[in-house]
């Protein structure tokens, strides 16, 4: 009895190593693979940037289930499972490195944007600098452009001493030239320009022939001439624009006019060999009185 049990036992271990029968039992990587499968599926890294690869470990599972079910060879079975467990695995891997790469590119974005900012923080700093020197200047030119020219006192101080400086040179200065508008009164006509010469023409030869059948002898020369020029003229006003305007309406004209008035004389004269410079109001003799440091002295 003994011997019959030993030798269907070896018999079926030889058919379950050969891959030929079904093994009657549950295959415990079936449970890890739906259990790595159930980790990958509560895992939302997994869901975001791995569904793909968590898809085929859901298929390779039903497969291995499907197998096992319909009394398929406990070697397909188990080498399923192990594949369903192991793209299960694989879809939390990939799972996690595309993770760390989205945040290192979201890292690098905010890196880039917080340069981007910094930078331009910076030029609207330049940008303020910039306006304020552009204020101060444009303060600084309005001071000085409202500030009074500060005239320089050409009178003697007392007990001055007083030398005469030889004039070398005299230059007039005269003004700009200068606009200059009027108002001028002008003629506009809205009528057609022009004479009609062919209706000149022909109304010059009607009235001919019409003043030639008055009177006779001189007396129908003149009629003939009066009727040419009569029908002349009535034959050139013929299609003028009779209900065109005559009206006069004012218009400003505008000229450039060189002014001959004289701003200053520009004098140049010497003193113990340096030359000197002043503006005057009144051409100069040949001499100037200057004090001892060349400054003119009236």
């Amino acid at each position: 009895m003994f011997g019959k049990y030993a030798t269907f036992a070896v018999a079926l271990a030889i058919l379950a190593a050969s891959g030929c029968a079904s093994f009657p039992g549950r295959d415990p990587a079936l449970d890890d693979a739906r259990l790595s499968l159930d980790a990958a599926r509560r895992n939302p890294q997994v869901a975001m940037y791995a569904s793909a690869e968590f898809d085929q470990a859901a298929a390779t599972l039903r497969q291995a289930d499907d197998l096992a079910a319909n009394g398929g060879r406990y070697n397909d079975v188990h080498q399923l499972a192990l594949l369903a467990n192991q793209r299960a695995a694989t879809a939390q891997d990939v799972a996690r490195l595309r993770s760390e790469q989205a945040a290192l590119i979201a890292q690098r974005t905010a890196t880039d944007a917080r340069i981007q900012a910094d930078v331009t923080q910076r030029q609207a700093a330049a940008a303020q600098l910039q306006a304020a020197e552009a204020q101060r200047q444009a303060d600084q030119a309005q001071l000085l452009a409202a500030a009074a020219p500060a005239a320089y006192d050409y009178r003697r101080r007392e007990n001055e001493p007083l030398y005469e400086a030889p004039v070398t040179s005299v230059r007039a200065v005269v003004g700009p030239p200068q606009q200059r508008c009027w108002v001028e009164r002008q003629v506009v006509d809205t009528r057609s320009p022009g004479i009609n010469v062919p209706g000149a023409v022909v109304g010059g030869v009607v009235g001919g022939i019409l003043g030639h059948q008055i009177g006779s002898g001189r007396g129908r020369d003149l009629a003939t001439g009066i009727g040419a020029v009569g029908g002349a003229v009535v034959g050139a006003n013929v299609g003028r624009d009779a209900a065109g305007i005559v009206y006069t309406q004012d218009v400003q004209r505008c000229a450039n006019v060189s002014t001959a008035a004289l701003d200053y004389w520009d004098v140049t004269y010497n003193f113990r060999g340096y030359e000197h410079h002043v503006q005057m109001t009144s051409p100069p003799g040949r001499t100037i009185l200057v004090n001892g440091q060349g400054e003119p002295r009236v």
